[in-house]
């Protein structure tokens, strides 16, 4: 089977990307504008200014350093979200299942889709039992909110969250069928 390479959508990103920028522009022509700039102008200005730079910086390192957010192969997954990597062993995996989020937080919609990683019930209990300290919480929190430990995000990327969903169980569908000689 073929090595498969998802990334960040340039287009998907663009709105957020454009909105920061805007933003970041407004916060330094406010504090060209006085001498003494209140400290709620230079929050604003480190907030939106980093924002962008980290929204852009995720977006332009997948394209001009080849490096994908997510590669599957044929008996894994491997997330690299900014140099942090996450690896899920097919066969350590029962099934993905997509979660779709969506309301309302601080006055804005929000659209969160997250695959979730339903592992076999040894490597789930070997993975809570082996989690110290926020590890343990967040594995947690993920059971309460998910029915999983672990998930990936799904959003903004050059394939459906509902395609990619289908495709990883396919995957694990394939590498569970016996090899026909």
């Amino acid at each position: 089977m073929e090595k498969i390479k998802i990334y960040h959508s340039v287009w998907k990103n663009m709105p957020t990307i454009f909105i920061l920028l805007v933003f970041t522009i407004i916060f330094i022509y406010a504090m060209a504008q006085g001498k003494d700039t209140p400290l709620w102008v230079w929050g604003g200005l480190l907030f939106f200014g980093l924002g962008f730079l980290f929204m852009l910086f995720v977006v332009l390192r997948e394209r001009l350093l080849h490096k994908p957010y997510i590669t599957i192969t044929d008996d894994k997954v491997i997330v690299n979200h900014v140099g942090r990597i996450w690896e899920y062993n097919l066969a350590d995996i029962n099934r993905f299942e997509l979660h779709e989020y969506r309301g309302w937080g601080l006055r804005f919609y929000f659209s969160t889709d997250i695959i979730s990683v339903h592992y076999k019930r040894n490597v789930e209990a070997k993975k809570m039992g082996e989690a110290e300290g926020m590890e343990r919480i967040n594995r947690k929190m993920s059971v309460a909110m998910m029915n999983a430990q672990e998930g990936i995000k799904a959003n903004q990327l050059t394939m459906k969250p509902k395609q990619l969903c289908d495709l990883l169980n396919k995957r694990l569908k394939q590498r569970r069928m016996p090899q026909q000689s």
